[in-house]
């Protein structure tokens, strides 16, 4: 016999349960989000160091190939050239023909 006084007794998990079971949720998901971000972040500092050891070599061989092209290109070179392999000279004056336009 239920009196008016008596409260009745619930059976099973307080109200507030649910909330603690939410929080609990996102504290575990928070513990195991740090390490990956972590791992995450060393991975992509690794990567980034990777690309510019391929940067560094790349601009020291373009260091190379822009010493190599004004060697290839001085004009000494190029005159020396001209004259032993294509037997070309300077004209003298009186074979320089000027055309008026």
């Amino acid at each position: 016999m239920d009196t008016p006084d008596k409260k009745p007794v619930r059976l099973g998990l307080p109200r507030s349960s649910g909330w603690l079971l939410c929080v609990w949720v996102l504290v575990v998901a928070s513990a195991l989000a740090v390490p990956y971000s972590a791992h995450w972040s060393r991975m992509l500092l690794n990567e980034l160091a990777a690309e510019m050891t391929v940067r560094e070599k790349a601009q020291a061989e373009w260091g190379r190939l822009v010493l190599e092209q004004s060697t290839w290109t001085a004009h000494s070179r190029v005159e020396a050239i001209a004259t032993t392999q294509l037997k070309m000279r300077v004209p003298e004056a009186a074979e320089v023909i000027l055309v008026k336009p």
